[in-house]
């Protein structure tokens, strides 16, 4: 059923997107240029993920090179976004055997592969549009090499000694595919911690930079985004699965996660066959002026409106991972037949839980749904940021009597490749953690509708 939730406007919550981007980050954070080497370099010099997210615009359209030869970091800082690295630390790509099975060895614990990183460009034209629009494509992927250039993000201040960028894609065919739509004013590289652990574990990671919405395009919120966010995903897709990538044709199975954070959680939810409550939108755009930054392409567009009319359903997708989503009456959730892995933070300030996430909760009804809550962790506990960029963020996750992001990220992956072996490999192993029988942490429970 349907959530009915009323507030004054459910439209400005979208504004909170664009509020506070720069909250700590300085003008080399946001403006500087990445030299050769800094993964993300067309994106982000600083915070990522959600409204808050600082990044930055790179040199050419796909960004700079994307690894470095740098030193080490001092301070174990090489070990960052969840531990030691190597064949004997467990980091990414912490198995001597990278040629195994994909297969963790505990549902959090990454898996056989090393990684590799690359960027890409997809260039498509949405739907209503005069022109082409291009998208700067991060790859994560499995790999067979046992050395390489070690890869940094964000003009090299996360640096990944294990990750290696331009690595030969791993033998082997038919890898499964995870899409990652970051956050409003975000990166690609925003989640690393999840994104990195499905490639360790065997699968092709595509998270393009949302062009129009990243930190480089101000922070702010078109409202072309909501229609253009699950075009973006569909045409990395058509890119993915058509010969766009020549390194990558017949190499990939046709088993396809979507994941997102925040605005990236709204694309995830629309792809995977979200509704619009037409009248709900056609009242507010007649009415009181409370969906004023929707009806500027819902009055104006007819090619848009009908978009949404007809949803953004992409078929392809298997299952979804929203993770600190939108939600609010325009959107019926129960029309997503997918199933999904709802991931919330109790102490959400940018998308408030009671509003958001228990929304779609309450939307969702599927009986193979999942919900994954963190009671004390914030908006940014799902992106590689509170313990990486000290400071960028105030809050929100970040401050110190929040779950430990750590924690947050380690549950996190526990519970979804629980979720994903269970539906795309008939793994039944970690049932116990879906279920809720088992406890993944004390800091966070797991749901499911009766």
């Amino acid at each position: 059923m349907f959530p009915r939730i009323r507030r004054p406007s459910t439209f400005a919550a979208i504004a909170v997107f664009s509020g506070a981007v720069t909250v700590a980050c300085g003008a080399d954070d946001a403006a500087g240029e990445a030299g050769e080497g800094s993964a993300g370099d067309a994106a982000a010099g600083g915070a990522v993920g959600g409204a808050h997210d600082p990044g930055d615009g790179g040199p050419g359209p796909a960004g700079g090179g994307g690894g470095t030869d740098a030193a080490p970091l001092p301070g174990g800082a090489d070990a960052a976004l969840g531990g030691a690295y190597g064949p004997d630390a467990g980091g990414v790509g912490g198995s001597d055997t990278p040629d195994a099975a994909p297969g963790p060895t505990g549902p959090e614990a990454d898996g056989p592969y090393r990684v590799g990183y690359r960027q890409s460009e997809v260039t498509y034209t949405p739907v209503g549009a005069a022109e082409p629009r291009s998208l700067r494509l991060a790859l994560w992927y499995p790999t067979d090499d046992e050395a390489g250039t070690a890869t940094a993000y964000l003009f090299g201040r996360i640096r990944r000694p294990e990750v290696f960028t331009g690595a030969a894609l791993a033998a082997g065919e038919a890898f499964p595919v995870v899409v990652f739509s970051h956050g409003s004013g975000g990166i690609a590289e925003q989640s690393v911690f999840l994104t990195e652990f499905f490639a360790s574990h065997g699968f092709v990671v595509a998270a393009p930079d949302h062009t129009g919405n990243t930190f480089s395009d101000g922070g702010g919120v078109a409202a072309e985004m909501f229609a253009l966010r699950p075009q973006d995903v569909s045409a990395v897709l058509d890119h993915l699965y058509d010969g766009g990538d020549a390194a990558l044709a017949g190499r990939l199975g046709d088993d396809v996660v979507l994941a997102g954070h925040s605005f990236g959680a709204y694309t995830t939810l629309a792809v995977t066959g979200t509704a619009f409550e037409t009248e709900v939108i056609e009242a507010a755009c007649a009415g009181d002026g409370s969906g004023e930054l929707f009806c500027s392409i819902w009055n104006t567009d007819p090619d848009v409106r009908s978009r949404f009319e007809a949803g953004f359903l992409d078929p392809r997708v298997d299952l979804g991972m929203p993770m600190a989503p939108l939600g609010g009456p325009v959107f019926d959730f129960s029309a997503i037949d997918v199933p999904t892995l709802l991931v919330t933070a109790g102490r959400d300030e940018t998308l408030p839980d009671p509003e958001h996430g228990d929304d779609v909760w309450a939307g969702l009804d599927g009986p193979d749904d999942v919900r994954l809550a963190f009671p004390d962790a914030g908006h940014f506990s799902f992106a590689n940021i509170c313990e990486e960029l000290p400071g960028v963020v105030m809050g929100d996750g970040c401050l110190a009597d929040n779950t430990d992001p750590d924690e947050v990220h380690r549950a996190t992956r526990a519970i979804a490749w629980a979720f994903v072996s269970h539906h795309l490999f008939g793994d039944f192993e970690f049932d116990a953690l879906l279920s809720g029988e088992s406890s993944v942490s004390e800091a966070a429970t797991v749901s499911r509708h009766d």
